[in-house]
């Protein structure tokens, strides 16, 4: 009885997007009209669909040099491992570089310097070498354990720094950046804990592609990206740790990313140029359209779904849980990755250049709506598994209020100090039409089913 009632809660979550569920529910009602309307709709579509391919990225296999790296304790290029197997150093830090032999030096510096702080004073990640006021007012209490958490990223986040590595990916430089790296390496050897990494792609593949390639062979149970120019101040991972700590979930998710949101209106954004903000709002826009529906098609949504028939039984209460807030900044270089989540996202990305964080944001709630439709709770007398699975989810939380507390794969925007820095690679019209471009090639081929989408995460 228990695996026939599961089987129809399965069935009612596998709802039709509403792309499908309308044409469908049209044609019931006035197939000729129905058809008139979607032919011309489809034969459009069918005609773009080479062009699709045509544009969809296809991913290199790395070469022999690239799947090894240099290290200042050794003369000879070493294997790089892999992320499936099992972390051996609290934080990973992957810094993707291209061309930035004068930017880098300053951003390690900063880096090196505070995880050194950290480590030397035997503090966590989640708590700032240097507390602000702020970090005073949270007090120890924040940071207490909670034994319901995955251990191996619970200790890395609450146990004091002892172990980690930085990871610079040289994507293709043409010119000294893995030599400055290296030697910038070798004038901060220490005893041991912490290594510095170069690992140099033998072309220019792009800011996705470099960051993909460092995550996929680093050693960390936390892995956060950052980008070389130091816009972002480091200290600012502690603030990232603490929202990891408060959303992760038992079986070790979640991803916090920093946010440049609360900068808006602010002197370091209001001082760009007119065409920079103008850009900048519009890709927002843009994005924002692709990645939510508009509200008309949600009320649109809410009025056929009663025409398409439910097997729901009667009197039945269905509930689902909640969905992924949508992330304000989807671009700020200074992401955090719990290893599991990495495992989960990274080896399906396909973008390479400037928009690649958008998909690991998508693949990432994609995985998370797949495990949500798993644990649906159908009450009032029916499905004791599924009703016990949610009580389980339930107690686990200390409260439902925030949707991030109820996600199997929750993505957290945590506000970070940003500071514009000079020297940027970014052509402001060529590459705000290529992002616009990926974002499309993205949507579709996920929704089209030509890229894989990911498993459901563990809960």
């Amino acid at each position: 009885m228990g695996a026939a009632c599961c089987g129809g809660a399965g069935a009612i979550n596998s709802e039709a997007p509403i792309y499908i569920s309308l044409p469908v529910t049209a044609f019931q009602f006035a197939p000729y009209l129905t058809a008139v309307v979607v032919a011309p709709i489809l034969l459009v579509l069918l005609s773009l669909y080479p062009l699709l391919v045509v544009l969809s990225p296809v991913s290199e296999p790395p070469q022999a040099s690239e799947v090894n790296y240099a290290s200042p304790s050794s003369d000879r290029l070493q294997p790089l491992p892999s992320l499936r197997d099992e972390a051996s150093v609290q934080l990973s830090v992957v810094i993707p570089a291209f061309n930035e032999s004068s930017r880098l030096p300053k951003m390690l510096d900063e880096a090196i310097t505070y995880l050194e702080q950290l480590r030397n004073r035997s503090l966590p990640l989640n708590q700032a070498a240097s507390p602000s006021k702020q970090d005073q007012a949270v007090g120890v209490s924040s940071f207490e354990k909670d034994d319901q958490r995955g251990p191996p990223t619970l200790d890395a986040l609450d146990g004091p720094l002892k172990t980690f590595e930085v990871i610079i990916v040289d994507d293709g430089s043409t010119d000294d950046t893995s030599k400055v790296a290296l030697e910038y390496a070798d004038s901060r050897r220490s005893e041991g804990g912490s290594e510095i990494r170069v690992v140099r792609l033998a072309k220019n593949k792009g800011k996705g592609a470099a960051v993909r390639h460092g995550v996929l062979h680093c050693r960390g149970s936390l892995i956060l990206f950052a980008d070389a120019d130091g816009a972002t101040r480091f200290s600012d991972i502690a603030a990232l740790c603490r929202e990891m700590k408060r959303i992760l979930t038992p079986s070790g998710h979640g991803i916090a990313v920093g946010s440049r949101a609360h900068l808006v209106s602010t002197e370091a954004v209001v001082k760009r140029s007119f065409i920079r903000n103008f850009l900048m709002h519009s890709f927002h826009i843009f994005l924002s359209l692709l990645l939510r529906p508009p509200v008309p098609l949600s009320h649109v949504s809410r009025i056929i779904r009663p025409f398409l028939g439910s097997n729901v039984p009667d009197g039945a209460k269905v509930e689902s849980l909640s969905k992924q807030p949508l992330i304000r900044d989807t671009q700020c270089g200074f992401k955090l990755f719990t290893r599991e989540s990495a495992r989960s996202i990274f080896p399906l990305s396909h973008i390479d250049r400037w928009i690649f964080d958008v998909e690991l944001l998508l693949l990432a709630e994609m995985a998370s709506e797949a495990a949500s439709a798993s644990v649906w709770s159908i009450r009032n007398g029916s499905c004791s598994a599924d009703s016990d699975r949610a009580g389980q989810e339930g107690s686990r939380r200390p409260s439902l209020k925030d949707p991030l507390l109820d996600l199997p794969l929750p993505i957290a925007e945590v506000p970070v100090h940003w500071e514009e820095i000079g020297g940027s690679k970014i052509d402001l019209v060529k590459d705000s039409v290529g992002m616009a471009l990926d974002l499309l090639i993205i949507r579709a081929n996920y929704a089209l089913g030509r890229w894989k989408k990911p498993a459901p995460v563990r809960l």
